[in-house]
């Protein structure tokens, strides 16, 4: 019974790694097309190749979200795996990474602020994709590695 719950984990483990690389490629794609637009950089080919990038990576993850719903619901079905792997634990790791995630979404929040001091911005609209992708994904980050 050890072997299909240690099994079970790693497929999860190998999950939720992956969709933390492609969420990284996401996140390093979208910050900067963010400088970009926002130094206003006037380069279609770049802008081109940056939208691919994000298509693809939005595409992986959207895989492994599923694939992650798929397990989820796996795991619930079966007593034993619940048990073991939605202990007291895990649920705990899960209320500390919306925790961190609040406070890294603030500190985007203030960050935006102070940018916008110093400097106009035009697209609001890619402040708030980017404080919500820094939220969310600040907390699929915590939880990978809390769970490790």
């Amino acid at each position: 019974m050890t072997t299909k719950i240690e099994l079970f984990d790693q497929k999860r483990q190998r999950n939720r790694g992956g969709f933390l690389v492609w969420s990284t490629i996401f996140f390093i794609a979208w910050f900067f097309r963010a400088g970009l637009k926002l130094l206003e950089v006037k380069n279609d080919l770049i802008y081109t190749i940056l939208l691919v990038l994000l298509l693809i990576s939005v595409g992986f993850q959207i895989v492994f979200m599923l694939k992650d719903h798929r397990l989820e619901t796996e795991m619930k079905s079966d007593p034993l795996l619940r048990e073991a792997l939605n202990d007291e634990l895990a649920q705990l790791n899960e209320l500390r990474a919306w925790k961190v995630a609040f406070f890294a979404l603030i500190g985007f929040i203030l960050f935006a602020a102070i940018l916008s001091m110093l400097m106009d911005i035009n697209d609001l609209m890619l402040i708030y994709l980017t404080a919500l992708l820094v939220g969310f994904g600040t907390r699929n980050m915590t939880v990978y590695f809390l769970n490790r």
